[in-house]
């Protein structure tokens, strides 16, 4: 009986601490090749829209770290893209788990 009462706050801090550095986005291959770069490296490329992302940004009220959120984002505006017949991303902005960028069908 003790020992089960110990076990659980054990395993919902482990739970807790755990989840959020879990990434969930998988990119598929296809959507592997679409390159993400800068604003000023697409002057010879076709812009086909705009892409918008969203992931979650907190877990159980606990922020999700930085670098994940982006990479999960990103893996999903270069799907996007790729879907809209782009092959080149630029990131515009990322704020609490949104993710704002351009599609661009280049050369």
């Amino acid at each position: 009986m003790k020992i089960e009462l110990l076990f659980r706050p054990v395993a919902l801090i482990a739970i807790t601490v755990l989840i959020p550095a879990c990434t969930w986005v998988k990119i598929p291959d296809d959507a592997r090749a679409v390159a993400i770069v800068e604003a000023s490296a697409v002057g010879n490329c076709q812009r086909l829209g705009s892409v918008s992302t969203n992931v979650a940004w907190k877990v159980a009220g606990i922020k999700r770290g930085e670098n994940k959120i982006r990479v999960e984002l990103d893996n999903l505006a270069r799907e996007r893209t790729f879907g809209m017949g782009g092959n080149t991303v630029v990131r515009e902005s990322i704020r609490e788990g949104t993710g704002e960028y351009s599609a661009y069908k280049c050369p």
